[in-house]
């Protein structure tokens, strides 16, 4: 069972949208007439294979539906496979919810939530959305890491024009992180750079380890835009400068408050989504602090293997041996042959998370239903590419393609006639076995 069923519907172009990291939005309509966006991932020019950026934003999404998702966190409607329209280009794509009013940074640019007294009602609507939101991804240890006013979508509540909902979207640098005070290495985060530099909190810009508050940061920046305009600069350590030049002419107020609240430079004491939450602004317009939902990720992606072993544990009882499970040596005799070789080849790619040996292990049990031969890595470079995919999703340092291509047999051994296209045909294979999700149960 998946976090609902896919439709993997036909759609018929309308017109552009614009332009994103990962690729471009156009305009769409499905078979009932419904208009919806579609978001079209493009290759990576190198290679020619799945952007890191898509694998994320669609693993995330994908586990953010239906039960586990949220109204102010952009709907994943359906996935299209390349080739089955040709004004795609043979990429593959998102379809999803089409916002009218468009993105927050040109409702606030077009004066439709407004700057000065009028729009107060507005910007805590925003803020209490936006805060929303992030409380969930953060209840979840989801950091989004590129949270900005073109990054937030404005819509109106059903039954209720006069409220506006802001829903939060493009999640291609969003990661689930350990828990609530798990930290992020710099450099060490798949991508060149994180986030925009208007919106980049101090602790990123000092390359110092950072978490769950810098999302806050950038909450605290989208919401002074609503209060004084556009916020725009090309480097970091200009936008922090400048953001608190702004906050010093800020007349005191509780939505100052809250503003001043997230961007407080001491990770420390800035507030947390579900704090601001409880300030006293949003009780004072109606607003309730929404209640922790914690997303069933097992029940998103079950695994025959594990469905297995819980049978057998429940017939078994507590007949543990504790000292066995405890040695390293009993563990690894335990593995099958398949994990035994998972394990060499992640220790070949100096893998670091113990999550990517047994990601890999997952991605393999799926791709042995279209390779017979995925165990035979002399015949067959399907193992081998569960393992590569497992490590590009899970590692912090991003493995390069060009050295296993290029220096597979100098440097990893069992690489030796790695192969790009044919890692390029796995992995698409990959991801469509796996339900769009890379992630795997616990």
């Amino acid at each position: 069972m998946s976090s609902g069923h896919l439709p993997f519907g036909q759609y018929h172009r309308a017109q552009s949208l614009g332009e994103g990291t990962y690729g471009s939005v156009v305009c769409v309509y499905n078979d009932a007439g419904d208009e919806l966006a579609l978001k079209v991932f493009e290759a990576d020019e190198d290679y020619d294979i799945i952007e890191l950026g898509t694998l994320r934003e669609l693993s995330i999404l994908r586990i953010l539906r239906c039960a586990n998702g949220h109204p102010n966190i952009v709907e994943m409607v359906d996935i299209q496979t390349p080739g089955e329209e040709d004004f795609v280009d043979g990429n593959l794509c998102m379809a999803m919810p089409f916002y009218k009013m468009g993105d927050l940074r040109r409702a606030v640019k077009r004066g439709i939530i407004g700057t000065g007294p009028s729009g107060r009602k507005q910007r805590v609507e925003v803020a209490h959305g936006l805060l929303s939101a992030v409380a969930f991804l953060h209840d979840n240890h989801i950091i989004h890491r590129d949270i900005k006013s073109d990054n937030v979508m404005i819509t109106m509540s059903e039954g209720e024009e006069d409220r506006i909902v802001p829903v939060l979207i493009d999640f291609s640098l969003a990661k689930f992180i350990g828990g609530e005070n798990a930290l992020l290495p710099p450099g060490a985060t798949h991508t060149g750079s994180i986030g925009t530099p208007t919106y980049t909190a101090p602790e990123v810009v000092a390359k110092e380890n950072y978490g769950l508050p810098s999302d806050l940061w950038s909450v605290g920046v989208v919401l002074l835009e609503t209060l004084i305009g556009e916020l725009t600069v090309d480097r970091d350590k200009a936008a922090s400068r400048l953001i608190e030049e702004k906050k010093a002419t800020l007349a005191k107020s509780p939505f100052v408050e809250l503003v001043c609240g997230l961007l407080e430079p001491d990770v420390d004491k800035r507030l947390s989504a579900r704090k601001a939450l409880a300030m006293p602004i949003f009780e004072k317009f109606g607003f309730e602090i929404p209640p922790v939902r914690i997303i069933d990720i097992n029940s998103a992606f079950p695994s025959e293997q594990e469905d297995e072993e819980n049978d057998g544990n429940k017939m078994n009882g507590n007949a543990t041996n504790s000292k066995a499970m405890n040695n390293k040596k009993s563990k690894y005799l335990k593995l099958s042959p398949r994990e035994r070789l998972i394990k060499k080849l992640c220790t070949e790619l100096e893998c670091k998370n113990p999550k990517t040996e047994s990601a890999a292990a997952a991605y393999a049990k799926k791709m042995e239903e279209i390779d017979d031969e995925i165990d035979d890595i002399v015949n067959s470079q399907t193992l081998l590419d569960c393992v590569v995919v497992a490590s590009r999703f899970y590692e912090e340092e991003l493995l390069s393609l060009k050295e296993l291509s290029e220096d597979g047999g100098e440097y990893f051994k069992s690489f030796a006639n790695f192969d790009v296209d044919t890692y390029r045909d796995n992995e698409a294979a990959l991801l469509m076995q796996m339900d769009y999700s890379l992630y795997v149960r616990n």
